[in-house]
């Protein structure tokens, strides 16, 4: 079996600090949305709040990745 990536990959322990510090302080990780947002909209779909954080947790940091390999570029 493949082992799984972790979506935080390619990020160093002080950027994922210092993201998950403004994650649970509220600010926007994308155009105009926080955490809480994204959570809200996963549990509707998903119906389960174990998941809905899981998905949250999971487009947050793909964002994260995302937003740091367009800055190197």
């Amino acid at each position: 079996m493949k082992k799984k990536k972790r979506p935080s990959a390619g990020l160093t322990k002080a950027e994922r600090s210092k993201i998950v510090k403004q994650a649970r302080s509220g600010k926007k990780f994308g155009k105009k949305t926080t955490f809480k947002d994204v959570e809200k909209k996963a549990f509707k779909t998903y119906g389960s709040k174990k998941k809905a954080k899981a998905v949250a947790g999971s487009v947050f940091w793909k964002s994260q990745v995302r937003k740091k390999q367009s800055k190197n570029k």
